[in-house]
């Protein structure tokens, strides 16, 4: 998740006014004539007033109700038992198919995302500098993310500090292109709600998000390429730097092909709307690729995708340098101290 939507989804409620309230009912009756339905909520019935197009609700459906003024709306379906539903199949699969590691993992996700929630956002919400928090925050979100699934040892610190290097390098090309393409940060709906909120930062919170969004991406191939190092080393305890770099990149190569199409493909899928957009807009596409929503995706893309191809070799670097000549012990060696 880019950290400007989060943001913006915490950030929304301040643009709000009135003293109404939001309650969950459940649905007794339907009548789509005079757009109201007949709902039941905390032991009272009332009628609620349907969305214009009806919403698409059935009777019996648990929906979200708005107060204000005297009147009540329907305004969603009550998605929160599904949503909770899903969470727990996957925490329940993570647990069952990868034991003790997939348990730390989520673990470490949900301690990552606390890292986000209550160090980033509230400091950019005061009008701290988006991109230093981000960064900080990034900081903190990988020490939790890879110790603490991985364990403290010579392969885990490889990978952090290849992934921060890397981490850094996109930051540096995120500003450097982002001066020189004239960006706003005003490419979403949500910036420009943020921006009527005022006190933020919007360019920061764009470069914050882009830096952000290739953590996990990055974490992954740095992991993997330190573990495959360290197996090269214990393999053959005579391999210097060199040979370790050399041979560890053979592998490197293969997983920055396959990575750097996930990423793509990833930001690809979250950009369908826009993607949508080409062939309803009469403008020419050049001019159409030019405007900001446009230039910000694919400057996303192409910055996650650089950091990482930078991963790859900056990680396999740092740990056939710590992983030389043997040292560091057996890939086996998970969760100690070297």
């Amino acid at each position: 998740m880019r950290l400007w939507l989060l943001l913006g989804f915490l950030l929304l409620p301040a643009l709000a006014q009135g003293d109404g309230r939001y309650l969950v009912g459940r649905i007794l009756a339907l009548e789509a004539q005079r757009g109201v339905a007949l709902v039941e909520v905390e032991g009272r019935r009332l009628e609620a007033l349907l969305p214009v197009d009806g919403g698409g609700y059935r009777v019996g459906q648990r929906v979200v109700l708005y107060q204000e003024g005297g009147k009540t709306y329907v305004t969603e379906p009550d998605r929160m038992p599904w949503l909770l539903g899903l969470l727990g199949l996957f925490a329940f699969l993570a647990a069952l198919l990868g034991r003790g590691r997939g348990v730390r993992g989520l673990l470490g996700t949900f301690l990552s995302l606390l890292v986000v929630v209550y160090l980033v956002v509230p400091r950019v919400a005061a009008g701290g500098n988006p991109l230093l928090y981000a960064f900080l925050g990034s900081v903190g979100v990988l020490l939790l993310t890879v110790y603490l699934v991985h364990g403290v040892n010579r392969k885990t610190t490889a990978a952090l500090l290849g992934t921060l290097a890397s981490v850094a390098f996109v930051l540096f090309l995120a500003l450097f292109f982002t001066r020189g393409m004239g960006f706003t940060g005003l490419a979403s709906e949500e910036a420009l709600l943020l921006r009527q909120w005022g006190g933020v930062d919007l360019l920061s919170l764009f470069l914050a998000g882009v830096v952000v969004g290739t953590l996990g991406a990055l974490t992954d191939v740095s992991v993997t390429q330190a573990a495959v190092v360290q197996a090269l080393a214990h393999a053959n305890p005579r391999f210097g730097l060199g040979e370790l770099y050399r041979r560890g990149m053979e592998v490197g190569y293969d997983h920055i092909g396959s990575l750097v199409n996930t990423l793509v493909l990833a930001y690809a899928a979250g950009s369908l709307p826009l993607f949508l957009l080409l062939t309803r807009d009469p403008t020419p596409l050049r001019f159409l690729l030019n405007t900001e929503p446009f230039a910000a995706e694919i400057a996303s893309m192409v910055l996650g995708s650089l950091g990482l191809l930078l991963a790859v070799p900056l990680t396999t670097l740092m740990a056939a340098w710590f992983f030389r000549g043997g040292r560091g012990g057996p890939p086996e060696d998970h969760g100690h101290t070297h």
